[in-house]
């Protein structure tokens, strides 16, 4: 946010060539390159004014409070007020960001699929569902499904980082069949390799489900238009047709 001493577009100019200038194409190709967006605004437009002696002064729009698509993510209720001039040559702008909760939310539970294949499920899933819930059918199948999310969370966050889980075995798998090509008789490095082995297909296993898994329900979420460009398009859409204040005739808010 700031002086940029330089108009983005052909309308914050009050008067002047619509043709785009060295400096308006090099800060738009920057701002396109940055994925920067205006942040919601609300007052006055031209944000810096000649003020000549005489005649009529050019006006043009060169301070900007810009943000990238993650920002608005994260503050979705941001948006900047310009205030009138008075003596200076530029408007003084204040960005406010509403509704900032910095409060710790867990993460929605997501159930990964691959987990389904490991020894505890089975009994942690047994365990819930002996329990006895007073109440009709409906009601102790709904709470026992609840009374399963932290036991199958504790199963999840015990397989660790999958991705690095893989590297790491692939390493592993790497070092010891170097060493069963230089002692091709050792059995006990033949026993290393076997265990080795079947830990590295285990997890490539287990990343590949969990990888598909998370694939098809985004492509799902989206569709066909499951694109970076389409995604950061409604965001400033939304971003830019948030309705903050409204004021009637008198200008008060109402």
């Amino acid at each position: 946010m700031g002086d940029f001493n330089s108009a983005l577009h052909a309308d914050d100019s009050s008067f002047g060539t619509s043709s785009q200038s060295i400096g308006m194409r090099d800060f738009y190709e920057c701002v396109q390159q940055s994925e920067l967006v205006d942040v919601k605004g609300h007052g006055i437009h031209f944000t810096w004014n000649q003020k000549p002696r005489e005649g009529i002064g050019l006006l043009r729009k060169i301070d900007r409070v810009m943000c990238h698509i993650k920002g608005l993510e994260m503050f979705p209720d941001a948006y900047v007020i310009f205030h009138p001039s008075r003596v200076s040559d530029h408007t003084p702008c204040i960005l406010k960001l509403n509704n900032v909760n910095t409060s710790y939310k867990p993460k929605p539970f997501k159930f990964a699929n691959f987990i389904t294949s490991k020894p505890d499920f089975k009994v942690c899933v047994e365990r819930e569902w002996a329990k006895s819930i007073a109440g009709c059918n409906m009601f102790s199948v709904t709470n026992k499904l609840r009374n399963l999310k932290p036991g199958l969370r504790k199963i999840l966050f015990q397989q660790g980082n999958l991705h690095k889980k893989v590297i790491q075995l692939r390493k592993n798998l790497d070092e010891v069949q170097k060493l069963v090509d230089s002692n091709p008789l050792d059995v006990e490095v033949r026993q290393r390799e076997q265990q080795c082995l079947h830990d590295f297909k285990v997890a490539a296993y287990d990343e590949e489900c969990f990888l598909k898994q998370k694939s098809k329900v985004e492509w799902l979420c989206a569709g066909d238009s499951n694109t970076t460009f389409f995604h950061n398009s409604v965001k400033c859409r939304n971003n830019q047709s948030k309705i903050h204040c409204i004021r009637d005739v008198a200008g008060k808010s109402v």
